[in-house]
């Protein structure tokens, strides 16, 4: 079985300011990306995702040079990035960088078939897809365009299922209306799950703020981790406690043994 994992997000507005939001407004300001990027890896994090607000939406792909030498500098383990890739070109300059992996959400909702050639150039293993969505009043999950703040017309459980057929190798679940309220993640997405079936790892993200919230949703056997941010800069919760946390509960947690023998 694949072990589970904790992946902290950094935001980042107007260059290497790092943010978080509840419902993306408004936008709280919580340090600089260098010392996020050094609390993180003293916090034991075993890999994080760069979310580049200010690509977010564009139609042209700017390189983040100041960024990656930041991260150069600053970060040894495994990164990944989303904020504007709209094509292979943008993918795999992004991975020669130094990006372990890319996520795309824009290209995906515009025209599919994109995603379908990044991942034939970078390998499945580089590529993920980040899907927001919001439940309609009668619970069901559609997709939702963060660009237009409103809903698309694709209903979030097919939306999983192309996915599938894209050569993505990984899939986030990010509810939007729990963004940054830390008041637990969606558990009707269990459901949508089930019904789906996914042959890919599936993370969640929206809503996560305290190790119980983690820890009930890794119980399923259809998610593989959490991603998030605003537990790790507005509570006293890190990677660490969260994984032993949730090791105390029997969950299979990537960097059981550091955790074994911090428990020793």
């Amino acid at each position: 079985m694949m072990k589970k994992r904790i992946i902290p997000s950094i935001l980042l507005r107007g260059g290497t300011q790092v943010c978080v939001s509840q419902n993306f407004s408004p936008w709280r300001t919580v340090g600089v990306l260098a010392q996020n990027l050094r609390l993180h890896v003293q916090r034991s994090a075993d890999e994080l995702l760069l979310i580049n607000l200010d690509q977010a939406g564009n139609q042209q792909f700017v390189h983040p040079e100041r960024v990656l030498r930041l991260i150069r500098q600053e970060v040894d383990i495994p990164i990944a990035y989303a904020g504007g890739i709209r094509s292979a070109s943008d993918a795999a300059s992004c991975i020669n960088a130094g990006f372990d992996k890319v996520y795309v959400t824009s290209a995906f909702l515009d025209d599919p078939s994109v995603v379908e050639s990044i991942a034939d150039v970078i390998g499945s293993q580089s590529i993920g897809l980040i899907l927001p969505y919001m439940r309609r009043d009668d619970g069901e999950g559609w997709v939702w365009d963060y660009r237009s703040r409103r809903f698309t017309d694709s209903i979030l459980q097919a939306s999983i299922k192309l996915s599938f057929g894209l050569g993505v190798g990984e899939i986030v679940l990010h509810d939007v209306s729990r963004d940054g309220t830390l008041s637990g993640l969606d558990t009707l997405i269990l459901g949508d799950l089930e019904n789906c079936q996914p042959p890919i790892s599936v993370l969640l993200a929206g809503g996560a703020g305290d190790a119980d919230h983690i820890c009930n949703m890794l119980r399923s056997p259809w998610i593989q981790g959490v991603v998030a941010s605003s537990i790790f800069s507005l509570t006293q919760s890190t990677p660490v406690t969260i994984r032993r946390h949730c090791v105390n509960h029997n969950i299979k947690m990537r960097r059981c043994a550091y955790l074994k023998s911090q428990l020793s």
